[in-house]
């Protein structure tokens, strides 16, 4: 599929009895510039391993095909496997492994296939952006690099500032664990069947950890309950972790933090530092 067009995913639909699944979230991506995009941002050298997810037809897949030297491909659909699968051997493409499985359903040192790391590259289903995220910057010393396209929505979270609407837990998990980039919107019409939202591309570079396993368990501790009721001080939020919002508003006080701010304008730093001085007294 060199030539991507809604006629030619029709034509490839008609041609497999292939029907887009809502439950998998198929859209099919038709738009040649956003391809490239997507495939540009990878920065893939030919010694490198990529991990794709959700190939569909193959309009991300032919393309990394080309760039790197192993391409491991994850797809739900079987009808969409047998599929590409004949279409890489119609064009001799010999470096892209498919695999038939969920996801989510896979450990990272399962879905790498023998690869050390490898990095991910994929247009991925709206409903599974969080869990997948989550998934790979569980593994992030195997995934130095993730390139996606997702809902603008939620890459608008990843993003985010303290202090604006989009900021919350996921935004503070995110960017925890790696360096994220937008960059760029993507929208609707560059997909078939057309999804109701517009896309963009992120990427995202891991980091290495920045606090010991306990004082990230205690700093995810305090934003989940900081965000739970976001429209609470921060005195009040966290009033559950601590004997009661007093106790709470004192500690945040002896760490500098004024208890009557709310959970959303701190940033990655503050929390990070906050639970550094909970462990510490």
């Amino acid at each position: 599929m060199n030539n991507l067009s809604a006629g030619a995913v029709k034509n490839l639909m008609t041609q497999y009895s292939i029907r887009p699944s809502k439950k998998w979230g198929q859209n099919f991506l038709i738009d040649v510039r956003a391809r490239n995009r997507v495939i540009e941002a990878g920065d893939l050298q030919s010694d490198e391993a990529v991990l794709e997810v959700g190939p569909g037809f193959g309009a991300l897949t032919l393309g990394l095909a080309k760039r790197a030297r192993r391409v491991i491909a994850v797809e739900v659909d079987a009808r969409l496997v047998s599929a590409l699968q004949e279409m890489l051997e119609a064009q001799g493409i010999e470096n892209v492994q498919l695999m038939n499985a969920h996801i989510l359903s896979q450990s990272v040192d399962d879905l790498l296939r023998g690869e050390e790391v490898a990095k991910v590259i994929a247009n991925i289903p709206y409903s599974i952006t969080s869990p997948l995220l989550e998934h790979f910057l569980a593994a992030k010393h195997r995934v130095p690099l993730i390139v996606l396209m997702v809902q603008k929505e939620v890459a608008d979270r990843l993003v985010a500032k303290p202090g604006t609407k989009a900021f919350g837990s996921l935004s503070l998990f995110v960017q925890y664990h790696a360096d994220v980039e937008y960059l760029g919107r993507v929208p609707n019409s560059s997909f078939y069947p057309r999804p109701e939202v517009d896309s963009a591309i992120v990427r995202l570079t891991t980091v290495p950890d920045r606090l010991m396993p306990r004082e990230q368990r205690v700093m995810f501790r305090l934003i989940r309950a900081a965000f739970k009721q976001r429209r609470k001080t921060l005195r009040n939020a966290l009033e559950t972790l601590f004997e009661d919002a007093d106790q709470a508003a004192a500690m945040l006080r002896r760490a500098g933090i004024d208890p009557t701010r709310r959970g959303e304008t701190l940033s990655l730093q503050e929390y990070m530092q906050f639970a550094q001085f909970l462990l510490g007294e």
